[in-house]
């Protein structure tokens, strides 16, 4: 049997090895041996595992509810049925979808270009890979306001991704030239940049000033956050959190709800 590094059986598998280390985390995908040093090591029957894995997400089916379905006794021959009949059922979903589709666009309801991944990516650069909205899919999928989200994001066109960038990309201009002249937090200038920032998120979904706390609380902890910031993640959450709590939100208990 051979043993094989997370880097290999991303390799092998397609995925990228941050898909890999979050199904370590739920437990979803928990590799059968590590080295001395904590390095994780997949058997060929954890890469059958994870081919498992990825026929059901293939298939719509959400992380948790894969877990449960692996976690299930059953043979081989008996989840490889199991996964035929979701894969099927799958399919006269996406026929329905289809036919759905076909009716629109008949009715000629559908006339504003929408943007490719391609253009998505040549608009935000480095701001913006497919592999986030994977991983972000896995954080968040199935929430009401990933939900919501989704929906917002089927219905622009590519003048409203532009809009978006140029929004974004004058928030951030915005938010340095604060930062630079020290803008103090909770004057009304710096208050007028939170509502921007707040403004941003509720487009995509409802947002109350406690859930951007902790959006920005998520910004300082994850660097990709902050290079996006130019670094400022930390100011702008010191001006979040000062809005915050002049308006009563009592920063050692945010809450999303």
């Amino acid at each position: 049997m051979t043993d094989h590094t997370i880097g290999e059986a991303a390799d092998i598998l397609h995925v990228t090895t941050r898909t890999l280390r979050h199904w370590d985390a739920i437990g979803l995908l928990v590799p059968s041996w590590r080295t001395w040093a904590d390095h994780r090591l997949y058997t060929d029957d954890d890469l059958d595992t994870a081919l498992q894995i990825l026929v059901y997400r293939e298939a719509g089916v959400p992380l948790k509810e894969i877990g449960a379905l692996l976690a299930e006794p059953a043979t081989a021959e008996e989840r490889l049925r199991r996964q035929r009949d979701i894969l099927v059922e799958r399919i006269g979903h996406l026929h329905r979808m289809v036919r759905a589709v076909d009716e629109i666009l008949q009715e000629d309801e559908m006339n504003d270009e929408k943007m490719t991944t391609e253009e998505k990516i040549e608009l935000f650069g480095g701001d913006w890979k497919p592999e986030y909205q994977d991983e972000a899919e896995q954080r968040w999928g199935g929430t009401p306001e990933w939900e919501q989200s989704q929906a917002r994001q089927a219905k622009m066109t590519k003048e409203d991704w532009i809009r978006v960038k140029e929004e974004q990309d004058a928030f951030v201009d915005a938010l340095a030239d604060a930062a630079t002249r020290d803008v103090e937090p909770g004057s009304d200038e710096a208050s007028a940049l939170v509502a921007r920032h707040l403004a941003s998120i509720d487009q995509w979904y409802e947002v109350s000033r406690s859930r951007q706390v902790l959006l920005a609380r998520m910004y300082v902890a994850d660097e990709r956050f902050n290079a996006a910031y130019r670094g400022h993640a930390a100011y702008l959450l010191s001006l979040v959190e000062a809005e915050a709590e002049k308006e009563g939100v009592d920063l050692a208990d945010v809450q999303w709800g």
